[in-house]
């Protein structure tokens, strides 16, 4: 029989845990429910209240699971309750229980049980979890999300690397425009710089021309960029810059953790998009972590096409739900398993058609 109760963040703080994400370590939960408890839409949640709950097996702590307790509106006057983990809802690298300790198969069936006794909700939606996460063992796990990244230590070099996984025609579109870059006259150079106030500014000058794309610029919210800057200051990171003839053109921000280098950003200046700006910035991202002998190198939760250019393998992630008998709940679950199975189909659809190695 497992003991569970209640802790709060600063709890949290001095419990001597690694956990198997960035995302569960406590400067980054901490920070994220300092920059975003209070801000209130329907994708962050409104009204958010941090849940942190302790698992201890014979007087011994195995467990933390932290979660956050938040409601969204449908249909612009249904409010449903939602337990989700803390820091799921944006900016996330994935999540799962914070094991201390060996758990049985009971674990997931005591949880859920005293989680549901103990906080008032309508629905449990757990998300970006491993396949072989501790709730497998009680939830069916549907496909929700996929991290390409790159086995750096599985080859002997980066050349052994780049001959095996890129195409003949994607060597040749480096080579090429690596040609172009020289015969217009510009001087290809790459730097690997610390994050700093100056870096600041090339980033924020480069992610601003994403918009050209119709995509979000990041550093337009006052919000995420505080919670970025953040992680930055709180973990090991770096800028990747790409400059021609010194100035930047495309940059590539990582978080070292663990063995692994996982990429946070990334953009291009769209006016030297025929230059390959942004695929010789990714490949110089590449090379690097070679040359620093990284075990892996992730390119971030997205199943964006023009990631696997670079890579074939892929870290799958998965959610589970549950739900509480209240009149809501059972009104709005033919909605929300909808939308679930169509979520899993979508992912493994695109997995399928990517033919991505696990």
């Amino acid at each position: 029989m497992y003991r569970f109760c209640f802790i709060s963040l600063n709890d949290l703080k001095v419990i001597d845990h690694k956990g198997d994400f960035l995302s569960s370590q406590f400067d980054w939960i901490y920070n994220w429910y300092l920059v975003f408890g209070k801000i209130e839409n329907n994708v962050l949640g409104y009204n958010k209240k941090a849940y942190i709950v302790a698992a201890y097996k014979n007087d011994k702590l195995v467990a933390v699971v932290p979660l956050v307790k938040l409601y969204r509106t449908y249909f612009k006057v249904v409010r449903i309750e939602f337990l989700e983990f803390l820091g799921q809802q944006w900016s996330n690298l994935g999540n799962d229980i914070i094991t201390l300790d060996d758990l049985d198969e009971s674990f997931t069936f005591e949880l859920s049980s005293w989680i549901k006794a103990n906080i008032k909700f309508h629905f449990l939606f757990l998300k970006y979890l491993p396949e072989k996460s501790v709730l497998a063992s009680k939830y069916k796990l549907f496909h929700y999300a996929g991290a390409p990244y790159v086995h750096v230590a599985k080859y002997c070099s980066y050349e052994a690397f780049s001959t095996e996984v890129y195409t003949r025609k994607f060597r040749e579109d480096l080579r090429r425009t690596l040609r172009r870059i020289k015969k217009d006259g510009f001087e290809f150079e790459v730097s690997f710089e610390e994050i700093n106030e100056a870096s600041l500014a090339e980033i924020r000058r480069i992610a601003k021309s994403k918009e050209i794309d119709g995509k979000s610029f990041l550093y337009g919210d006052t919000e995420k960029t505080k919670f970025h800057l953040k992680m930055y200051e709180c973990f090991p990171s770096h800028v990747l810059f790409v400059k021609f003839n010194k100035q930047v053109v495309a940059y590539a921000t990582s978080i070292d953790w663990k063995g692994e280098r996982i990429g946070i950003d990334a953009s291009f200046d769209r006016d030297y998009r025929k230059y390959g700006a942004g695929i010789h910035c990714i490949d110089s991202t590449i090379q690097h972590s070679f040359t620093d002998k990284k075990q892996k190198l992730s390119f971030g939760l997205g199943l964006d096409t023009y990631k696997f250019q670079f890579t074939d393998q892929i870290d799958h992630y998965f959610m589970c739900f549950d739900f509480k008998y209240r009149l809501k709940s059972l009104v709005a679950m033919p909605y929300f398993l909808y939308r679930l199975k169509k979520e899993d189909k979508d992912v493994m659809n695109k997995l399928q058609k990517l033919k991505c190695n696990g």
